[in-house]
């Protein structure tokens, strides 16, 4: 068998909680991917911290990525806010993401006139940002653009929140909103293209723990679907969906038995 291109989700598949520490196993497997040459991307929506923040977080935990290992909505964020004409924004968002958006070159505003409505992880969402986000898209017609399009999310204490895709659909819904929703994380196309640039195999497997959001998307495209147990979803979770991913496992050391076997098939 030829080599199979990785694409690996982050949350729940290599770390197991937002302070991203890692599973027992996720060092190892990393460390052997890369002896048996598996050409491999971490993919994440994550939206809380910029790719560099999250790399250096990830090193001090002991997981080391190279730079052009880790790819997030936020890497090709910049380039489609300019593509769209945006230059003044409403951002609802953590505060160290606000700042990395600045860095790019785009004014981020605190009042409704604006270009576009952008939309991460907020552990401060309230009232008045809503107000300002819906009165952009209402009254200003600003464009609406999640950074990624996450349903749902679960917490370490394990309950769940709305993700961004979910907060940006309510906005759509209640500012009668009519333009398709953007995604820029997995597994939209042009992620997916950015995220595979430079890599060679035979196939490509999206790994992730999220079968709403990644795993049916990734289907549709071609790519194949590794479901992981180890986050926010369990197997029984399959049974309330028409989806059956090509394979399942319950850790990294189950997938890793397999892309030996795999590879030296």
């Amino acid at each position: 068998m030829k080599l199979p291109v990785l694409l690996l989700d982050l949350d729940g598949v290599l770390v197991k909680d937002k302070a991203l520490n890692p599973f027992e196993d996720t060092v190892e497997f990393l460390q052997n991917i890369r002896k048996l040459n598996i050409p491999f991307r971490v993919v994440s929506n994550n939206s809380t911290r910029p790719p560099d923040k999250l790399i250096e977080e990830l090193k001090r935990k002991g997981v080391e990525l190279q730079k052009e290992e880790f790819i997030s909505p936020l890497s090709i964020l910049g380039d489609y806010l300019k593509a769209q004409g945006v230059k003044r924004l409403f951002f609802i968002g953590m505060p160290v993401v606000e700042e990395y958006i600045r860095t790019l070159g785009f004014e981020v505003a605190q009042d409704y006139m604006v270009d576009a409505v952008v939309i991460g992880q907020d552990r401060n969402l309230d009232f008045n940002k809503l107000k300002i986000a819906t009165s952009a898209v209402f009254l200003k017609g600003a464009k609406l653009i999640p950074i990624n399009l996450s349903r749902i999310v679960k917490d370490d204490d394990g309950l769940y929140f709305p993700g961004a895709g979910s907060i940006a659909t309510a906005i759509a819904h209640a500012s009668k909103y009519d333009e398709a929703l953007p995604n820029l994380g997995k597994p939209s196309e042009e992620f997916i293209r950015y995220a595979l640039e430079g890599l060679r195999g035979s196939e490509v497997y999206l790994v992730s723990d999220d079968i709403y959001t990644d795993l049916v998307g990734a289907k549709e495209l071609g790519i194949k679907t590794v479901f992981m147990t180890t986050g926010k979803y369990k197997k029984e979770e399959l049974s309330k969906v028409s989806f059956t991913p090509d394979l399942v496992f319950d850790s990294l050391s189950e997938l890793l038995d397999y892309l030996y076997k795999a590879v030296s098939s």
